[in-house]
């Protein structure tokens, strides 16, 4: 049987391949994916190794807060500190360390870098002490004044700056004009980990990024023969609590762990992907094999006359099952350093450059691909190995029907059972986490559409024969006997029909949901803008919390006389109850021209006071708050601090759930950027007026993009639309599975009916008569599989909307010509998987196709 297997492998190359390609493609993905994560982990790991070689021991404040993304405020250290270390015995050098969000610009007057999507924008202080300074310089001096700076090779090479160029640099103090004196490299690379990085003198970095006599920490090398531990306890014991001492290794230990923490959810998105493309592609195997079983009925038949045990039938086809993953895998995990390069890319072309090195495959990520690639086309050839197994010997002496015994008939009733309480159950799980009352709907929600999509696949072939029927009606019309043999092809083998067609439906579905999803997104935030915002202009610098623009930008802009009234809106961090929490800051007496965000109860004035804060409705509800009631909150540079609830207010989707004062956030945050600035034009003044004056001051802020209500709702859509072509494009590869089955399937038909085709050729049908009808065949299983697709799609769609009704998706939008599009796309991927199949039947030798067993 093994010398059996193996000689029907070799005879069946071509359908090897392609029965294969499915899962190498997926199993590429995947290994892409991986090897794409490890190598950007491994290249901060060396990165941060490299910043942090020269440092036996860092001092730090305490207290810190940081976000679900990593982002942490921590408290700052005095110059006093920095002495009582300089003091410490065993303390070789120390050097106060200042670092902050510092944006350069480049000749042409445009912003270096996208801080909200790529790697940060960093200015900090040059140290002159080589052992505890990462940065080499290439060529220019240190810098010596007040206005001098060294940059980062990368940024030098990406705005074409020499030593001697004049620039700005955009700071909280505002735009700084500088000279560039040197030009230095991170280590081995031009810069550390894709970012720009701005070096001052000591007294202007904490000038322009945090204040004077305030380091974001003391680095410190220990003298020879004091090892780090040692150096950590002298230092732990000459400094106050309020201060922390930790090693460089436990640095270096601790900035790793947050970037393998910040790539888990970057893994996990990409990895998504690359299993639905294996699950796709589970079904083409399922499908592929199928059809093998049915056309070599005989050959099975025949093997178990002769002695063959089921069990070993069986085990040829799992053989050959293995045989192509095995294949496969290997193929895919090379394809996967390729891959690797594309996925990045793709990624940077969609405005998120990330850093990496050369590529790293890890054996941790060939034995995962490797077992997934083998699992998934082993499991999927389980049942078409099964019925292969089950053909009687006594089929070996009589004309085995072929076609259809092993993908065609009917559905069972079982299957109808079975289908109907597996989509019966997503149902229920989804109504759960809509309408149930779940504390965690969105995962009831995500596992009920999951079963759901599984329900409707095994559904699939119930659904298969009248659907296609109904689709098909036009056909015999339009092209007589040709659509009507189409039409009769794709009704009279229903189980083939469906498991070709339930992988572009899962494409499909994915596709469609994604798109009713963002559509509805988009309306959201539009009808949010449109009920909320009152202001004519918006000055957005794009970096998401990321730095911002200078509080001075909004002073300048309110001195001029075609301007009435300018407020800007800051974020900060703050911790509630063990949680941390984003915070918002505004100037109340000048909010409410340009926000409604529907206060509830108490007067939202009130926030002014340095004590108060105003919380969302839905966390008042949700924590028992009511006016007057107190709210504990810390800050990393103040500790705990006692709030009282000043007002309530309903519409959280453009301020988030806790409001302060701005004097509140000056009291309590130690960095102050205004996210936007927001701007209502004087009585009288034209919007083209008062877009010109105020772009006269924006010029000098090259970060601030001046936008007018219809173009901020643009550009807020832009955001979603860049995020949608991503996923568009990742789940490109899936759909690419999909129509690549289809044409598999038709080619495997194509053989499995040679005879059927020889016949109708003999009778009299053209070469050009044959091409269409099996042309039309893929248009009716594709748009079958589309139908099902958007029907769930759409369905999925509206279940993700309403579960984050909550979280300010408050309109559902069903973009019926997106989808339309979607349809005919998925009708011209039919036509095309149907052209060499379709050229294959109308090329077979007529006398030979008749006379096929």
């Amino acid at each position: 049987m093994f010398k059996t297997t193996l000689a029907s492998l070799r005879a069946r190359k071509l359908r090897l391949f392609t029965t294969g390609f499915a899962v190498l493609l997926g199993v590429a993905f995947m290994a892409g994916s991986l090897v794409l994560t490890d190598t950007i982990g491994r290249t901060f790991d060396n990165l941060f190794a490299d910043v942090n070689k020269g440092t036996d021991a860092l001092v730090r404040g305490k207290s810190a807060i940081k976000d679900e993304q990593g982002s942490e405020s921590r408290t700052r250290v005095g110059d006093g500190i920095l002495r009582t270390v300089q003091s410490v015995p065993g303390v070789k050098a120390a050097r106060g360390s200042v670092s902050g969000f510092a944006q350069l610009v480049d000749k042409k007057g445009e912003a270096i870098g996208n801080p909200g999507q790529g790697a940060p924008v960093l200015g900090g202080n040059w140290t002159a002490d080589a052992s505890l300074n990462p940065f080499t310089l290439v060529s220019g001096r240190a810098p010596a004044a007040a206005t001098e700076v060294v940059v980062d090779r990368g940024s030098a090479k990406k705005a074409g700056f020499v030593v001697g160029d004049k620039t700005t640099v955009l700071v909280k103090t505002g735009a700084e004009p500088v000279t560039i004196v040197g030009i230095a490299r991170f280590g081995d690379a031009d810069s550390p980990g894709g970012a720009s990085f701005v070096g001052f003198t000591d007294a202007t970095a904490q000038r322009v990024l945090t204040a004077p006599g305030e380091y974001n920490g003391v680095t410190v090398l220990a003298e020879s023969g004091v090892s780090q531990t040692e150096l950590q306890s002298r230092l732990a014991k000459a400094l106050p609590d309020t201060v922390e001492v930790v090693t460089g290794a436990q640095l270096t230990k601790e900035n790793q762990d947050d970037i393998k923490k910040g790539l888990a959810f970057f893994g996990t998105f990409l990895t998504s992907f690359a299993y639905i493309a294996l699950f796709v592609g589970a079904f083409i195997i399922y499908n592929t094999f199928s059809i093998l079983v049915a056309q070599r009925g005989r050959e099975n038949a025949l093997l178990r006359a002769i002695g063959a045990s089921r069990r070993q039938v069986l085990g040829s086809i799992l053989f050959e099952a293995l045989v192509v993953g095995v294949i496969a895998s290997v193929v895919g995990i090379v394809g996967g350093l390729g891959m690797a390069a594309l996925l990045k890319a793709l990624l940077a072309g969609f405005g998120v450059d990330i850093p990496a090195g050369g590529l790293l495959l890890t054996g941790a990520t060939i034995v995962k691909c490797g077992v997934i690639g083998v699992l998934v086309s082993v499991l999927s050839a389980v049942f078409p190995a099964r019925r292969a197994s089950k053909v009687p010997p006594i089929a070996a002496m009589r004309d085995l029907a072929i076609e259809g015994s092993a993908t065609g008939g009917r559905a069972s009733r079982r299957r109808l059972v079975a289908g109907l309480v597996v989509t019966g159950l997503g149902i229920a799980l989804l109504a759960n986490g809509l309408f149930g009352g779940a504390k965690t709907p969105v995962a009831w929600v995500g596992l009920g559409l999951a079963l759901t999509f599984v329900g409707v696949a095994v559904l699939g072939p119930v659904l298969a024969a009248p659907v296609t029927r109904f689709i098909g009606a036009p056909l015999p019309r339009m092209k007589g006997m040709t659509g009507t043999l189409a039409r009769n092809n794709a009704t009279r083998n229903p189980k083939r029909t469906s498991a070709t067609a339930a992988a572009l439906m899962i494409g499909v579905g994915l596709v469609g949901s994604i798109t009713v999803f963002a559509s509805s997104g988009k309306a959201s935030i539009d009808k949010t803008i449109d009920d909320v915002f009152k202001a004519d202009f918006v000055l957005d610098p794009g970096t998401f919390g990321e730095g911002g623009l200078p509080p001075e930008l909004a002073t300048r802009l309110s001195r001029l006389p075609e301007v009435g009234t300018v407020t800007g809106i800051r974020f900060g961090m703050t911790e509630l109850a063990g949680a941390s929490k984003r915070i918002v800051a505004v100037d109340p007496a000048k909010f409410g021209s340009f926000f409604d965000i529907g206060v509830a109860s108490g007067d939202f004035s009130d926030v002014s006071s340095v004590s108060n804060v105003a919380v969302s409705s839905k966390v008042a509800a949700e924590k028992g708050l009511h006016v007057g009631d107190p709210v504990v909150m810390r800050f990393a540079q103040t500790g705990d601090q006692r709030f009282v609830v000043a007002a309530t207010f309903a519409k959280r989707d453009l301020v988030g759930d806790y409001v302060v004062g701005l004097s509140s956030f000056e009291a309590n945050v130690a960095d102050q950027f205004d996210t936007q600035v927001y701007v209502k034009r004087a009585s009288g003044v034209t919007p083209a007026a008062a877009r010109t004056a105020i772009e006269s001051v924006a010029k000098d802020y090259p970060s601030a993009k001046v936008q007018d209500q219809t173009q901020f709702k643009a550009a807020q859509a832009a955001q979603v639309n860049q995020l949608l072509g991503l996923i568009y494009a990742l789940l490109g590869l899936a759909i690419l599975i999909a129509v690549l089955g289809i044409a598999n399937t038709l080619a495997l038909s194509i053989f499995e009916r040679t005879r059927k085709l020889g016949l109708l050729r003999a009778v009299g049908m053209t070469r050009s008569q044959l091409r269409s009808a099996v042309r039309w065949e893929s248009v009716l299983i594709a748009l079958f599989g589309t139908g099902l697709g958007l029907v769930i799609g759409t369905g999925c769609g509206w279940a993700m909307v309403q579960a984050l009704k909550g979280e300010g998706f408050t309109e559902l939008r069903i973009p019926a010509s997106q989808l339309l599009v979607i349809a005919g796309l998925a009708a011209a991927c039919g036509v095309l998987a149907a052209v060499l199949p379709a050229r294959r039947a109308s090329r077979l030798d007529v006398l030979a196709a008749i006379t096929t067993a």
